[in-house]
């Protein structure tokens, strides 16, 4: 059975790591986001190429290219990003998802440490969220468990849909937001990050909820 998310259900609002309870701290008006399996498909997708460039990572980029059809924002902005890597030897993808994440801690891909911080909450938001991953297999064992690959592919194995929303809407968009704000050179993962802030973004736009903005 999977455990719940202690700390991202409206049950303990109390608790310094809930990120419902943040979210409302920043904007008291805040909504109730529901989000479908079949919603979170799009930006799960994205997960795999956002991982740190590995022999398969070209493969993986022309299957998702491939699979993304129609129009829209996020295809728009993966289409730059497909344009911009596709040629890009290994070495050099990975010199540059190195330089963008792993030596840049203000665009890392933790997603609580853009909402938390190096604050203690943070530590009480992981703690929940692995407890949540233990049966799941999400690609989380060489990775903290709020690095964005990992979340995105959460989405699709929760099973509450109120929970999938808060975790995108409250804790994934805004951490993302911030992560696209803090890059000061013109960088292709920008554009990939842009994909799935957009296919999110569409996700609760089409449920018809609203998603805080952090500061």
């Amino acid at each position: 059975m999977q455990p719940e998310l202690t700390q991202l259900t409206r049950k303990k609002l109390a608790s310094a790591s809930d990120p419902v309870q943040y979210a409302r701290l920043r904007g008291p008006d805040i909504e109730d986001i529901s989000m479908t399996p079949d919603e979170a498909q799009l930006p799960a997708k994205f997960a795999d190429i956002l991982e740190y460039p590995a022999d398969a990572w070209h493969g993986e980029l022309k299957r998702l290219n491939e699979s993304l059809q129609g129009s829209g924002i996020a295809v728009d902005h993966f289409a730059r990003f497909h344009a911009r890597t596709y040629g890009m030897p290994l070495v050099e993808l990975q010199e540059l998802y190195a330089q963008s994440f792993d030596l840049n801690p203000n665009c890392a891909l933790e997603i609580g440490y853009h909402l938390f911080g190096e604050d203690y909450k943070r530590g009480a938001f992981l703690a929940n969220l692995r407890e949540a991953q233990l049966d799941l297999d999400l690609g989380q064992e060489q990775q903290l468990p709020d690095y964005l690959p990992v979340l995105l592919r959460m989405l699709i194995e929760l099973k509450d849909d109120e929970l999938r929303g808060s975790l995108a809407g409250h804790c994934i968009v805004p951490g993302i937001r911030k992560i696209i704000g803090a890059f000061k050179d013109d960088n292709p993962f920008v554009d990939l990050l842009k994909a799935v802030l957009a296919g999110l973004e569409n996700a609760l736009d089409e449920a018809r909820h609203k998603v805080v903005v952090f500061d």
